[in-house]
This record gives C-alpha cells, sequence and structure tokens, in this order.
C-alpha cells in the first residue's frame, strides 16, 4: 500500500513537472516570435505568416492584403524628444493599431519604426479601407508628447503567383508613393496581372 502511494506521488509531481515545462516552453516560443518592445511580432514570424498566406492562397485561392505602416518623420521625433519618447511612440501606435484589428490578423514590428498587418481574406478595397480607419486613428490618438504623430501606409493585395518577398516588395513600392505624396496617407499598389478568381458574396 505504501508502495503505491509512493507511486502515485511520484506520477503526480512528474505531472506537475510536466505542466510546468509545457508552460515554459509556450513561454519560449512566445518569446521567440515577438518584438520585445511593442509586444507585435518580429520580422521572423512575419516572413512565416507570409509564406504561410502565400501557400494558402495558391491552394485554395484566399485572398490576403498587407499594410506597410511607416510612422511620418520618427527620426526627428527621435532626435528632438529622445529615444525614450520615440520607443513610447512605437509602444502606443503599435498598440492602437493592434487594438483595431480582427483575431484572424497579425501585426508584425518590421524594424525600427515600420510595421506589417497582415490582413488574412481581405481583397484590396477592403485592406484600403481599413488602412484609411488606421491612419485617421493614430493622427486623431494624440500619440506623441510634444508634437503630432501620423503614419503612412502602403497597401498590396496578394495576387496570384507572387512570391511573399514579391509581395511585401509591392506594399513598399506603394508606401514609398504614399510618403512622397505628402505622408499621412494611404496609397494602393497598382495591381499588375489579371485573375481568374472572383470575389464571392
Amino acid at each position: 500500500m505504501a508502495a503505491l502511494i509512493l507511486l502515485l506521488a511520484i506520477v503526480v509531481a512528474a505531472g506537475r513537472h510536466i505542466v510546468v515545462l509545457q508552460s515554459r516552453v509556450r513561454a519560449l516560443e512566445r518569446q521567440a516570435i515577438t518584438d520585445p518592445l511593442t509586444g507585435t511580432f518580429n520580422r521572423r514570424h512575419m516572413h512565416d505568416a507570409l509564406v504561410t498566406a502565400v501557400e494558402r492562397s495558391r491552394r485554395s485561392g484566399d485572398h490576403a492584403s498587407l499594410l506597410l505602416i511607416d510612422i511620418d518623420r520618427f527620426k526627428a521625433l527621435n532626435d528632438a524628444s529622445g529615444h525614450g519618447e520615440g520607443d513610447r511612440v512605437l509602444q502606443r501606435t503599435a498598440a492602437l493599431v493592434g487594438q483595431r484589428l480582427r483575431r484572424i490578423d497579425a501585426l508584425f514590428r518590421l524594424g525600427g519604426d515600420e510595421f506589417v498587418v497582415l490582413l488574412s481574406g481581405a481583397w484590396l478595397s477592403d485592406a484600403r479601407a481599413v488602412a484609411e480607419q488606421l491612419r485617421g486613428a493614430v493622427e486623431g490618438a494624440n500619440l506623441g508628447r510634444n508634437r503630432p504623430v501620423s503614419i503612412s501606409i502602403g497597401v498590396a493585395e496578394l495576387e496570384y503567383g507572387e512570391s511573399a518577398a514579391e509581395w511585401l516588395a509591392a506594399a513598399d513600392g506603394a508606401l514609398y508613393e504614399a510618403k512622397h505624396s505628402g505622408r499621412n496617407r494611404v496609397a494602393v499598389r497598382v495591381v499588375r496581372t489579371v485573375t481568374t478568381r472572383k470575389r464571392v458574396g
């Protein structure tokens, strides 16, 4: 009887140890894909997510769009207010954008003051509407302590046969247009291919 009780105690202890280990593994996995400053997903995880979205599109015709977001004149903000305030602006911007996304969407920090939003199932018109909402929300949120904060956004829907790198480059090209057209605006990349996919609904 004593041996049985001892065995049960060992099993219970082992079970608790496994639960603790599993929790630590999940925490480490989350840490590996998270940007430590903003709490968004990091660039490495973004690459994996974009590749997955491309593969899903090729396999089943699912739609997806990217928003490439850049904080306007961020270097000037850093120079004028200090890197601490710059970090806080990054955090506030990421939090505001993240709060306005659906659960099926994802927010990544590409690096510096650039963020990427992956909008699952979104057509170009839908993505543009989301981008305009985000731009307006940032403009009206008073995120900077000493100066106004705005964002420019490049929008690109995934085209048939396009790679993840090409898709991101397309969003970057649209962002370039947004910034060089005056900033605090949204620009959409010109669709360069015609596909046979039909919109449902």
